[in-house]
């Protein structure tokens, strides 16, 4: 079992239906939050404030995240499951680093388009949705499986 599923099933089990299964999840920060956090682990402050004055791996992309789906997403770490005919979206707890409270549902037919780009520390994830609006996101590499996922969105 990989962790992001022990992670969705310990922290966000009880939120999916009898019998429907896990095809992929994945726990998606916010673009540029993957490199502050590392730099922060690595150097402190110093780590934090020299990440703030050279920049992000993540080129920002014009995407309408302000409104319809993309919306709904704040900036903020979510987990994300992907099962057969859903797109289940929770917080995220800083302390044990699971699922935290299912914050809405998708259905799988929403997102329109799924995109990787690999970057150093993690993959940047650019979801479009049916109503037209986009969210970037980045899938840290440790404790996830950023290919993976993108698949299983996009299968059958």
């Amino acid at each position: 079992m990989a962790s992001w599923e022990k992670k969705i099933k310990s922290g966000g089990g009880k939120d999916l239906q009898p019998g429907e299964t896990l095809l992929g999840g994945a726990l998606l920060n916010p673009p540029g939050m993957t490199g502050k956090m590392m730099a922060r682990g690595v150097g402190g402050a110093v780590g934090s404030a020299l990440h703030d004055k050279f920049g992000t791996d993540v080129d920002a992309e014009e995407l309408s995240s302000d409104t319809g789906i993309a919306a709904r997403f704040l900036d903020k770490p979510v987990w994300m499951a992907v099962t057969p005919t859903r797109l289940l979206v929770w917080g995220h707890s800083t302390l044990s680093g699971k699922p935290k409270g299912l914050e809405f549902t998708l259905e799988r037919s929403d997102v329109t388009s799924i995109d990787l780009d690999k970057q150093k520390t993690c993959h940047l994830v650019t979801m479009r949705f049916a109503d037209g609006s986009g969210r970037m996101f980045e899938v840290p590499k440790m404790m996830n499986d950023p290919v993976g996922f993108a698949a299983a969105i996009s299968g059958p």
